[in-house]
C-alpha cells in the first residue's frame, strides 16, 4: 500500500521533469546590443539588456524564430518585446514593437 503513493509521486516528477521545467514569460522594453546567427542561417539571435532592469547591463540572449523579424531588429535601438524561458532552454522571441508604435494609433 505504501509503494502506490511513492510510485505516483515518482510518475509525477518523472513527468514535471520530461516536459522542460517551469515556463515563464517576460515583457519589457530591451536595448539590442548585438545580433548573430548561425554559420548555416538555421538558428538568429539577439544579445539585448533591459535599460530598466536592476541587473543593470547584464546582457541577454534571445533566438529568433522568424528571419523577417530578425532582419527588422535593428542594433542600438530600444524595442518593447515577449519573450519565453521554458526550463533549460533558451529564451525565445515572442512579440516585439517599436518602443514608440502604440503613440501613432492615438
Amino acid at each position: 500500500m505504501k509503494k502506490i503513493p511513492s510510485l505516483l509521486t515518482f510518475i509525477f516528477l518523472l513527468v514535471t521533469t520530461a516536459c522542460g521545467g517551469p515556463f515563464s514569460t517576460t515583457t519589457s522594453e530591451l536595448y539590442i546590443v548585438k545580433k548573430a546567427h548561425s554559420k548555416d542561417y538555421q538558428k538568429a539571435w539577439i544579445i539585448a539588456f533591459d535599460p530598466n532592469s536592476i541587473t543593470d547591463g547584464k546582457e541577454i540572449k534571445i533566438m529568433v524564430n522568424e528571419p523577417m523579424v530578425w532582419n527588422l531588429i535593428e542594433v542600438n535601438k530600444t524595442y518593447l518585446t515577449t519573450y519565453s524561458k521554458e526550463g533549460e532552454n533558451p529564451r525565445v522571441l515572442e512579440q516585439i514593437a517599436h518602443r514608440g508604435d502604440d503613440d501613432s494609433i492615438r
